[in-house]
């Protein structure tokens, strides 16, 4: 990890510096002890060190995650459509009718450009067989010396009980390597069996397409499909994870997140199918590798470039997004420099108006001590700061990600009905009763799409219609009261125009009565005359869209390491109107608009999309993937749907004014630090601190120290308007304390900093909340300019004020030394310090 080693130099060469300044504060007798501190500090780097460790490795290791997990559940629901498809090819009639016809050469080439047709539509397979009960072969798709399929699979099609065979292994009858394929047996009227049908999947074609949309330019990833055994089924590299290999199965268990292969050593993610609509899949695993060299180099690039300063302080809160353990840091961090800070200052309180000899060497001491300080805690922020970056880059990325998974998804799914409805189409059944209708050919239609309903769960109802319109049958028994209507939609008259049966026709994403008048989508094809050409009718296939998309984006959702959703997290589809197709957040209604508008002409041009956008008073991560298509559909099918995927994560509340921030030593620092007034000039020292963004101070001869805010007792009654705050035991007696906002006017940021200044003022022992303390400079009487140049107000108790230039000599801001005197003489006014006290009390 080579950040960490720069981050681990860096606090090296500061703790020299932290030795150093122990030891001569040892050796001057004024300075403060700063062993504590320095050893603070060093336990507090080595803690941070571990954490951003850790941190950097958990991000390496989800982004395997996601990258490995896309590719299994990907490719499981490729596989789920091709366990409904063996069992509807396996129940097509002209299959049927060629097994219990005698064999000819005439009727194989029937079938076997039957096949052709099928492929032609379904290009996910290579081949097709089919089988006799005497293992024959009758007819296949691919050519290949063998004329007979005596294997396992082809018995089992024969006597399971399923609902298909699912095999990966070497057939004989197929190929010499190792595939995956899809047998289900094909029965004649009575259900006795006639043979076995075989769908032979392209699978190293599949998951090479499923790679090459998770790794992009430049990506040291290698992902692969392998078995629990460790067989390695597909790999994204030939080199490095060839189909083939033996991995050990230990290494696929999540012990240890190191291999070794080929003798070099990578960091491993394996995850299991998370499955679609009860189906497993093979019982494959999807497996990430890096190499370890080249695992935590990956950082967010350009995405990390916009995350300002104000969103950061915003996603640092959120608890579902750092451990406790790293915002702990932040904080300890803090809190050890405001000891720090406390401690300087009240020490050159000390030294204030000192004419010792070493009193300007303690000064200068102190404030060197402070200077490492901040430089460490500066360190110790720009790593935590860094890292804040990149997991936010990370939740961009994550968000990216899943739009594109989400959009993916979508386009396979939808390619699936795109070919669902033109292989229906060829059914010679429909074909047979459209061009005679009787009303046993009705039922018969009605029989088959009733059993492919069944084996296709994604459509809500299958409907077949004639020439005219007019429904001859449907799928659903609920949707009976259809046959006989005329379809009077826009689609159906273009579906009769359809001349081809490589065509489709669909409809627009809008409200149907075929669909209780939600919005959906109805994919459709011609049915034409076996010869001629001639339409008949058309069947149009109802997709069950509200589930489906709402499944889709709910499996989308960007989550944590136990697989769990973000908090907020959601994710919508949005069509080419900008309107809403689905969402898996009830607040954005189909049909409603898009809750963060993204511009799909962008899309197209620069690719998916990651940024930060402000949403209902909250930073989002948001990740948007366009609709690119799926082998042939929507890429050289004729069809274009600019359908965008969102998904975003909340990332924190914007802050109502991210500039109200204090900083210690602000304003003007540079130049009343710098400069001291010439000898022989009258001159006083200020200690000052900040509220809010205004930079006050009082003489340092009417300080006595600065302590913790800690231990403050709230006020049981109201005195001086809420001015006081309270009351802090020093020195074993209560002390009042003020709010000095209030009494100036100046809106209490309330900094996590606030410190306590006691100071005497006109007999009186009190307290100043303030948010932070800044510098002790000395400062020429002449160079005070009195209140009343500058205000005619006559009530604030001030001395005057100190403009300060920057390094170019340009207005800095001003310094504004407060009378405590004239405080205490307001406060004795209204009762004392003893009505304070009991006030107080």
């Amino acid at each position: 990890m080579r950040a960490i080693d720069d981050y681990r130099q860096a606090f090296d060469r500061l703790q020299a510096s932290w030795d150093t300044l122990t030891l001569l504060g040892q050796l001057s007798g004024n300075a403060t002890e700063m062993s504590g501190t320095r050893s603070a500090f060093e336990e507090l780097t080595a803690s941070l060190l571990g954490h951003l460790a850790k941190e950097t490795r958990d991000k390496a290791l989800t982004d395997l995650r996601i990258k490995a997990q896309n590719a299994i559940d990907v490719l499981v629901r490729n596989l789920f459509e091709r366990t409904a498809d063996i069992g509807f090819l396996a129940a097509d009639t002209d299959i049927r009718e060629m097994l219990e016809a005698s064999p000819s050469a005439e009727a194989r080439a029937a079938i076997e450009q039957r096949f052709r047709d099928y492929v032609a539509k379904y290009s996910v397979y290579s081949d097709i067989v089919l089988v006799d009960r005497q293992a024959d072969i009758r007819a296949r798709l691919a050519p290949h010396e063998a004329k007979t399929a005596r294997h396992a699979v082809i018995d089992e099609a024969l006597h399971s009980s399923g609902a298909y065979v699912e095999h990966y292994g070497v057939l004989d009858f197929v190929s010499d390597e190792k595939a995956l394929v899809y047998a289900w047996r094909v029965e004649d009227a009575s259900r006795r069996p006639l043979g076995v049908l075989v769908l032979v999947f392209r699978l190293a074609d599949e998951m090479a397409g499923i790679f090459r949309k998770l790794l992009m330019d430049h990506d040291w990833t290698v992902l692969a499909c392998v078995s629990p055994e460790g067989d390695v089924v597909a790999g994204s590299c030939p080199i490095q994870l060839p189909a083939g290999l033996k991995l050990s199965p230990t290494a696929l268990q999540r012990r240890d997140p190191i291999i070794r292969l080929g003798g070099r050593q990578y960091l491993a993610m394996a995850c299991s199918s998370t499955g679609y609509q009860g189906y497993m899949g093979p019982g494959w695993l999807g497996l990430g590798l890096i190499p370890l060299d080249a695992a935590f180099d990956q950082d967010g690039g350009e995405l990390s470039k916009g995350i300002g300063e104000d969103l950061l302080a915003a996603v640092t809160s959120q608890a579902g997004l750092f451990s406790a353990e790293l915002r702990a840091v932040s904080r300890q961090a803090a809190a050890i420099q405001g000891d720090l800070n406390r401690s300087v200052w009240n020490g050159s309180i000390r030294q204030a108006g000192s004419t010792a000899a070493n009193a300007a060497f303690s000064k200068i001491l102190l404030w060197e001590i402070s200077s490492a300080g901040r430089k460490t805690q500066a360190v110790c922020d720009a790593s935590i700061g860094d890292l804040h970056r990149t997991v936010v880059a990370a939740i961009m990325e994550k968000c990216r990600s899943r739009a594109a998974f989400a959009i993916d998804v979508m386009d396979r799914n939808l390619y699936e009905r795109a070919n669902d409805c033109r292989w229906w189409a060829l059914n010679a059944t429909f074909a047979r009763v459209l061009a005679s209708p009787t009303p046993e050919g009705n039922r018969a239609c009605s029989d088959i799409l009733a059993t492919i309903n069944a084996l296709y769960t994604v459509y809500s109802n299958l409907i077949l219609f004639d020439a005219q319109g007019v429904v001859i049958a449907v799928s659903q028994p609920s949707q009976a009261h259809l046959v006989g209507t005329t379809l009077d939609a826009e689609w159906v008259a273009r579906t009769l125009t359809l001349r081809s049966g490589q065509h489709y026709g669909v409809s627009a994403f809008e409200p149907t009565p075929l669909y209780d008048d939600a919005a959906t989508l109805v994919y459709t094809a011609a049915v034409q005359a076996p010869s001629g050409g001639r339409v008949l009718g058309g069947i149009a296939i109802v997709f069950d869209s509200t589930p489906q998309f709402a499944a889709i984006l709910a499996d989308s959702l960007p989550t944590d390491e136990d697989g769990a959703a973000l908090a907020g997290a959601f994710a919508v589809l949005v069509g080419s109107d900008g309107r809403v197709i689905s969402s898996s957040d009830p607040r954005f209604a189909i049909g409603s608009e898009s809750p963060l508008p993204v511009d799909a002409a962008a899309l197209e041009r620069d690719g998916d999309l990651a940024c930060i956008r402000t949403y209902e008073g909250r930073h989002m991560a948001v990740g948007a993937a366009l609709s690119k298509g799926y082998r042939e559909y929507k890429t050289s099918d004729g069809h274009r749907a600019d359908v965008v995927a969102i998904c975003a994560v909340p990332l924190g509340e914007v802050a109502a004014d991210a500039g109200a921030k204090t900083a210690a030593g602000g304003e003007g620092r540079g130049t009343l630090a710098a400069h001291k007034p010439a000898d022989g000039v009258e001159a006083f020292e200020v200690a000052t601190f900040h509220i809010g963004r205004h930079w006050l101070g009082v003489r340092a001869r009417d300080v006595v120290e600065a302590v913790d805010i800690v231990g403050l007792k709230p006020s049981a009654r109201k005195a001086g308007d809420g001015l006081l705050a309270g009351y802090k035991l020093h020195q074993g007696q209560p002390v009042p304390v003020l709010r000095l906002a209030r009494l100036l006017g100046i809106p209490d940021a309330s900094s996590e900093e606030q410190q306590i200044v006691i100071v005497r003022a006109a007999g009186l022992t009190l307290g100043l909340v303030v948010d932070s303390l800044g510098l002790i400079p000395e400062i020429a009487v002449s160079d005070l300019r009195p209140l009343r140049d500058i205000t005619a107000k006559a009530d604030v108790p001030a001395l005057g004020v100190v403009a300060t230039r920057d390094a170019r000599g340009a207005p800095a801001g001003m310094l504004m030394v407060l009378d405590v005197d004239r405080l205490g003489a307001r406060l004795q006014g209204e009762g004392g310090q003893g009505a304070l006290i009991q006030a107080a009390e």
